[in-house]
């Protein structure tokens, strides 16, 4: 039992100390620089380049930003006009509707004055009908008891 977590602890500091080497590796190292003088011995093992080859290198980086940053710019001016599109589709198809459910209300509504309209014209006075009703069945009535009784 001892030997398994003496085993565990050596194998964990092992491995610990496998991922130093990675980490020191990783970071960057800053780059050295000083100006020479002609005829004047470099300090450290370099690439050495005369003004004109240096403005070469620092104009390609400049332009290679500013291209960089040109493209972005008309990515995005892309992208922009796209989503106004899209938003001014929607925003067409927003009043359509609202245009389209205002027209339905209206009809709905007028159809219902319509009908309010007709159902007011005929009456609802149905007494005349239940008063002949009641005539004719006690009239039936009144028949089918004699009838019954003789």
């Amino acid at each position: 039992m001892l030997s398994k977590l003496r085993l565990k602890k050596t194998l964990a500091l092992l491995l610990l100390t496998s991922f130093i080497p990675f980490s020191i590796s990783a970071q960057e190292q800053e780059g050295q620089f000083t100006r020479l003088q002609q005829d004047q011995p470099s300090p450290f093992v370099a690439w050495c380049f005369d003004d004109t080859a240096f403005a070469k290198i620092k104009a390609k980086i400049d332009l290679s930003d500013e291209a960089c940053n040109i493209k972005l710019e008309k990515q995005k001016e892309e992208d922009d006009a796209r989503y106004k599109l899209e938003i001014d589709n929607l925003q067409l198809r927003l009043d359509t509707l609202k245009k389209q459910s205002d027209n339905i209300i209206l009809i709905k509504d007028q159809e219902i004055k319509r009908l309010e309209k007709a159902a007011l014209k005929r009456p609802n006075d149905y007494s005349i009908w239940w008063a002949s009703g009641g005539v004719v069945t006690g009239v039936l009535a009144t028949l089918a008891i004699v009838y019954a009784v003789k």
